[in-house]
């Protein structure tokens, strides 16, 4: 409830909803949200709950319908404000690490998302510091429990049993990877990839080749099209797509189309293939 406090002081109580998604996960989630419920009706604070009804608790999948739940609230229409904190953001870059070999994964979150209205103001500060503060000013806050169980998730691995090792290395070691976080920022190209889309159509765009850095411009263009499961051999195949393929060829993956034609490349988004095959014969 920190991060409400925060908020607080920037805006008018009436301008301010609290989202709240239950993921049911634990025992005690359920008083949480009731404690919640009355803690801002009493600051007079609007505030609106949706529950996770699934068994299936994999963090992608919660993440996915959290996400849902933040757009029916309004999300686009407003900024979202989200939790995150630094320690967080460190857990997440040695889980992308882990899988990925990339810098902007290894950044992964940022303060400012201008492009998804996303605001994260507790990035520079991590959890143990957030607690301090907390119990400094008298904000309630709750530990989940299953953070303790390294069965639960990797995350809770990392958590458990790599961050300490860390600590025993250098005590504050949050800040120098936050050091890390801003150089990093500002080496890396400042890559608009809109500038490289023509949008044809809904969901149809033509692509602009850039003359170098081909490699990320593909995991930027999957990036823009909010489609973040994909491994690295399904880069280099764009990739190989782009560079090698016949002047007529077809190329799908999950939503995401791709057709090359007389060395123009056209991608589609989201829609129905009889869609795709009426635009074709347009092209």
């Amino acid at each position: 409830m920190y991060l409400e406090n925060i908020i607080e002081k920037q805006f008018w109580k009436e301008n301010i909803l609290i989202a709240h998604f239950n993921h049911k996960f634990r025992k005690e989630s359920n008083n949480e949200e009731k404690f919640l419920k009355n803690y801002f009706k009493k600051k007079w604070i609007q505030f609106v709950s949706e529950s996770y009804n699934w068994n299936d608790f994999r963090e992608s999948t919660l993440r996915k319908y959290r996400y849902d739940f933040f757009k029916k609230v309004g999300w686009w229409k407003n900024h979202l404000y989200l939790w995150h904190n630094l320690t967080d953001r460190i857990e997440t870059t040695i889980l992308n690490i882990s899988r990925w070999t990339w810098l902007k994964w290894f950044l992964n979150m940022k303060e400012i998302d201008k492009k998804n209205k996303i605001i994260r103001p507790l990035l520079n500060l991590s959890k143990k510091e957030i607690q301090k503060l907390c119990d400094k000013n008298n904000i309630p806050y709750f530990i989940d429990k299953t953070n303790f169980d390294n069965n639960i998730s990797k995350r809770n691995l990392i958590r458990n049993e790599i961050f300490p090792l860390f600590e025993q290395l250098w005590w504050d070691f949050v800040k120098n990877f936050n050091t890390i976080y801003q150089q990093i920022e500002t080496i890396l190209p400042n890559f608009n990839i809109e500038k490289y889309l023509i949008k044809l159509n809904d969901n149809f765009y033509k692509l602009i080749l850039p003359n170098k850095n081909l490699d990320y411009f593909v995991r930027e263009l999957f990036d823009y099209f909010w489609w973040y499961n994909f491994r690295k051999w399904v880069i280099q195949e764009i990739i190989n797509y782009i560079k090698y393929s016949k002047w007529w060829w077809f190329k799908r993956y999950k939503d995401l189309y791709f057709l090359k034609k007389s060395n123009q490349i056209y991608v589609w988004f989201k829609i129905d293939v009889i869609e795709i095959w009426q635009k074709i014969k347009e092209l």
